[in-house]
């Protein structure tokens, strides 16, 4: 049984949790979650809808930024990210209020802690415990405040930095030739996780890879992109989630755990790899995360008995277009793979921009929530991977001319997605050592010889007349050392193959191509 102090400690977290997780609580605490949801919802939304009719109004009636006709300005995205509908719920979330939830559920080694088990609801999570619950609702309105617009420059310089690492970890794992997609930014979380988790060369070798001179500055990266990119209100869906699961055997140090649910927003959760249940619940958590989106990969993901650790990270995204696509027109698709008749969704821009690339053709159409998603389509002789080759990200973060023009854009519905192993990507870019048994530095989460054993990334992204919605997840597992295992390694008509990116400011959510309709 829990004393009072600790019921009141699982209470305060609770509701926060379940906003991720879709955890069921108990009827009785649902019954009143239930009631102060619906009447904070009821409240939220009728601020939000007038605050976002009146800046739709505003933008209407302005065309004083030069991609206004085809996409939100800088200063609608800054708004935007202010979270200003989840930060009038989560305005009271504070520091001090975490750190002392904090003191009462320890964050560190598993042995003589009281730990609350997970059971029913949507999410099973039963075969799990937990040592430590990140807060999951701050974004950057709740945490900057005034200094917002601060805090946004350092996002977009921090944008630019990781530019080619972006670049670098598309080109490696899209080949352009068949259709695909992952997330840049999911991949860098986990990395992040693992950087925070190694030490020595290990953990300078994931450093520069990124393009990061210090674990610190990591730390502060990785938190400034996570607050930019969370929020969920009526414009739109950006949720992100990290968490990292431990062996009950694994002797963990508490100071690495209380690093990587402040810096990176990670939950630690502990259980016996070699049960069934423990693994469920990990699946169940990966799953209820992505809304559903990769049940088919999750269902598919092995984790072997051997594992002590596994670091996770995960991506769910959703939004409407800023302008929808109101007509349709049959037309043909000439992919890879041959030709298919298919509907074009179809709109008319006026006073929007087209960009000249080096062998493509780009246009920047905005989403619900002043997100962009930008369309490349080859030129005449040229590729998709030729395309991917120039890199994109380092392009959209770069100074670009662009001409006006009346923009009628047909865009297919499309469907397309990633699942595989990314251990073999990962040397490629250089990070070998947490990789090698015998030569991995595990040190700053334990004293025990550990090294990565597998790295698995999936990815969906579909977008049709409505809007967009993507998800992905990385995660990467941990063994003791041991023998080696070997795993398995103008009129812009988008009728051919193609690429696209969803980029916040720079940062890209996912990039992937279109090569044919299935």
């Amino acid at each position: 049984m829990k004393n009072d102090k600790l019921n009141e400690a699982f209470d305060n977290i609770d509701g926060k949790y379940v906003s991720m997780t879709q955890k069921a609580p108990g009827r009785s605490r649902a019954l009143r979650l239930a009631f102060i949801t619906a009447a904070l919802a009821l409240l939220v939304a009728a601020i939000s809808v007038i605050t976002v009719m009146s800046r739709r109004n505003d933008i209407q009636n302005t065309g004083e930024d030069k991609d206004s006709a085809s996409a939100p300005s800088d200063e609608q995205l800054a708004e935007n990210v202010t979270g200003e509908s989840t930060g009038k719920v989560a305005e009271n979330v504070t520091e001090e209020s975490t750190d002392n939830v904090a003191e009462i559920i320890p964050a560190a080694d598993t042995t003589e802690r009281v730990h609350e088990v997970f059971s029913g609801g949507p999410g099973d999570y039963s075969g799990a415990k937990f040592i430590s619950l990140a807060d999951t609702s701050k974004n950057s309105g709740t945490v900057y405040g005034s200094s917002q617009y601060e805090a946004m420059q350092d996002y977009r310089e921090n944008a630019k930095k990781l530019s080619g690492f972006f670049d670098a970890l598309t080109g490696k794992m899209l080949d352009g030739e068949n259709s695909g997609v992952v997330s840049p930014v999911n991949v860098y979380m986990a990395l992040s996780l693992l950087a925070e988790c190694t030490g020595g060369e290990s953990r300078k070798q994931i450093l520069d890879v990124i393009g990061a001179s210090s674990i610190e500055e990591l730390r502060e990266q990785s938190k400034l992109l996570w607050l930019f990119n969370s929020r969920d209100n009526e414009c739109g869906r950006s949720l992100l989630g990290n968490s990292v699961w431990l062996s009950s055997d694994l002797p963990v140090k508490e100071n690495c755990v209380d690093i990587l649910k402040n810096y990176h927003f990670a939950s630690s959760f502990t259980g016996d790899f070699s049960d069934e249940k423990y693994k469920n619940a990990l699946r169940q958590w990966l799953s209820d995360q992505t809304n559903g989106l990769l049940d088919d990969s999750i269902n598919d993901l092995e984790i072997p008995d051997e594992t002590v650790a596994m670091l996770a990270s995960t991506l769910y995204y959703k939004a409407k277009w800023f302008r929808g696509y109101y007509q349709a027109e049959n037309g043909v698709f000439k992919g890879a793979g041959g030709e298919s008749e298919c509907v074009f969704n179809k709109k008319t821009v006026s006073n929007a921009y087209i960009y000249e690339g080096s062998g493509f053709t780009a246009f920047r159409d905005g989403l619900s929530d002043g997100n962009v998603i930008w369309f490349f389509l080859p030129d005449d002789g040229k590729t998709v991977s030729d395309v991917i080759k120039t890199d994109l990200v380092s392009y959209v973060n770069g100074s670009r001319d662009g001409k006006r023009y009346d923009v009628t854009v047909r865009m297919p519905d499309f469907d397309v997605n990633f699942n595989s192993s990314i251990k073999e990507t990962m040397k490629d870019l250089g990070i070998t050592y947490c990789i090698e048994p015998g030569k991995a530095d595990f040190s700053s989460l334990s004293d025990d010889d550990l090294y990565v054993s597998s790295a698995v990334h999936a990815a969906r992204f579909k977008a049709d007349k409505e809007g967009v919605e993507g998800a992905a997840y990385t995660v990467i597992m941990v063994e003791a050392t041991g023998e080696p295992v070997d795993l398995p390694d103008y009129d812009l008509t988008l009728d051919r193959p193609f690429a696209f990116m969803v980029e916040n400011n720079g940062v890209p959510l996912f990039t992937g191509c279109v090569c044919g309709l299935d």
